[in-house]
């Protein structure tokens, strides 16, 4: 009898302490600040994060917050990522969902869908980028072209293997011009073989597609905001790119002569001849350099 009270009256606890129902959403929020206590009950739990800078998202009401990490009363759904190192007094990174409430004031819950935002919500340990390159294939894009963007970025972290940290970078999001990747926001869904090669280094590959001509950007973000862009340009199929204008002895390579050709043409901001009328841009210039300097062939 008394161990049956004493469920009853834990169940009652978690009921008043963990927010079973929603009342109003206030969207998104990003924040850091630091753990206090972890809460664990029957039918829930939850971090009390003491709030140091709001990133995105609405103002919290209170400068303490529940982090919700799980509830028994949810519908079957997925919950986002908790951090296995968080101790109490660590600075984390938080995404979730802000949520008020009539009765539990405000918090943040990590229950989470595909529906509500493409990437998974989480608290944990800040981890930064140290390195990043982004390239796209081919160098020299037209709209004839089967385009893909390869983005290989060093954590600060050591993960267990290469599946692991590649999970760590986001789908990509089409943002008008730009693409979008964000460094660990977890990419839902992955499904890594458990073999211990430990590695900093993750690298995923995007297909694009053909895209129409034009300029465009790859934005790398991470927590905080843009770590890395990178801007390419796509010609009108039909059209010799700038490169194979510019490749004069027929070599496949940008030689010596031909980059200060190419410098020429930069700084007079002159159509290349045999190029439909295309000059040389900033990004461009730098493509072309990083031929010459690597004495990579023309793709």
């Amino acid at each position: 009898m008394f161990k049956r009270l004493a469920v009853l009256v834990c169940g009652i606890l978690v009921l008043a302490a963990v927010p079973q129902t929603i009342s109003a959403t206030d969207g998104e929020i990003k924040f850091v600040g630091i753990a206090e206590s972890f809460h664990q009950l029957i039918g829930g739990s939850w971090w009390l994060v003491r709030v140091e800078r709001v990133i995105s998202g609405p103002q919290p009401c209170a400068q303490e917050l529940r982090v919700v990490t799980w509830t028994s009363a949810a519908p079957p759904i997925e919950w986002g990522y908790v951090d296995p190192e968080i101790k109490p007094n660590d600075r984390v990174q938080v995404y979730g969902r802000y949520v008020t409430d009539g009765e539990s004031g405000c918090f943040v819950t990590l229950e989470w869908s595909a529906a509500q935002s493409p990437s998974l919500y989480f608290i944990r340990v800040p981890l930064e980028v140290v390195a990043a390159q982004i390239t796209i294939s081919p160098a020299a894009p037209t709209t004839a072209d089967e385009v893909t963007l390869t983005v290989a970025v060093t954590f600060s972290k050591e993960f267990s293997n290469e599946c692991f940290a590649a999970a760590q970078l986001s789908n990509v999001k089409l943002e008008g011009n730009r693409f979008v990747v964000t460094a660990w926001e977890i990419w839902p869904g992955i499904a890594c073989f458990l073999v211990y090669r430990p590695t900093r280094t993750g690298q995923r590959t995007y297909a694009l597609g053909r895209l129409a001509a034009g300029t465009y950007t790859v934005e790398l973000q991470d927590f905080w905001g843009i770590v890395q862009s990178y801007t390419f340009t796509v010609a009108q199929a039909g059209q010799v790119s700038l490169e194979r204008a510019l490749d004069e002895n027929g070599n496949g390579r940008i030689d010596d002569p031909e980059i200060i050709r190419a410098i020429n043409f930069w700084i007079r901001q002159e159509p290349v001849p045999g190029t439909g009328g295309q000059v040389i841009t900033d990004a461009a210039i730098i493509q072309l350099l990083d031929l010459w300097i690597k004495g990579e062939p023309i793709r």
